[in-house]
């Protein structure tokens, strides 16, 4: 068997990778710009374009609020995005608050999980999305394992960006990108004598998994609260 032989059997039972064989240095993946300059600098311009990344964190940590800002970032530069929201729980006027564009914006609410990861497919494969977004909390084991394979080659595809928002990080090896929110800090207004208001709050963002640059980097993401 030739290598180039070799090359296109290992490409046809292979997940999708950044080096091919005969290849001295990676290929550059393009990346979606997240919008929050630090967050942009530690992952090399933003997230991969046709791979899938994970954003996990426990409930309130602010996940969904970072979720919505990439979000935004993605319909000012006048990119086409899909909301897959697994749980039911976006409000509209929060992300219109957020800055998305609601003109560029396709919801889907499917009726659970497995519907869920079945829309992200469709939506990936369909091309025309700059970034699809699947908000759930939670991806069974044998679900996920018969789904990131099918999402990590629609997403290669078309080229779009899979953002997996949830409480853990499912994919594993299909994903190229997997971050991390871990504690954070309320920040209040006010004081003596005067009215006390949620400002917002901080939390630190890891960069757990990457196959695209440095591991272990990590920041602190500060978000406003209307």
């Amino acid at each position: 068997m030739s290598m180039s032989s070799a090359a296109a059997l290992l490409d046809r039972l292979g997940r999708p990778g950044d080096v091919r064989l005969g290849v001295a240095h990676p290929e550059a993946v393009p990346r979606l710009a997240t919008g929050l300059p630090a967050l942009d600098v530690a992952l090399g311009g933003g997230i991969p374009r046709g791979r899938i990344t994970e954003l996990a964190g426990p409930r309130s940590a602010g996940r969904t609020g970072l979720a919505a800002a990439v979000a935004a970032s993605a319909t000012r530069a006048g990119e086409t995005i899909a909301w897959v929201d697994a749980e039911d729980a976006l409000d509209p006027a929060a992300v219109a608050a957020a800055g998305i564009a609601l003109a560029r914006l396709l919801w889907v609410r499917p009726r659970g999980v497995a519907d869920a990861l079945r829309a992200a497919e469709i939506l990936l494969g369909a091309g025309g999305f700059g970034l699809v977004l699947l908000d759930t909390d939670s991806v069974s084991a044998d679900s996920g394992k018969r789904a990131w394979p099918r999402l990590a080659r629609a997403a290669e595809r078309t080229r779009s960006a899979l953002l997996v928002v949830a409480r853990r990080r499912a994919a594993g090896t299909f994903a190229a990108l997997g971050l991390e929110l871990g504690a954070r800090r309320v920040r209040w207004t006010g004081g003596p004598g005067r009215l006390v208001l949620l400002e917002g709050i901080e939390a630190s963002l890891t960069v757990a998994r990457s196959r695209l640059g440095k591991l272990g980097q990590s920041l602190v993401v500060r978000q406003a609260c209307a």
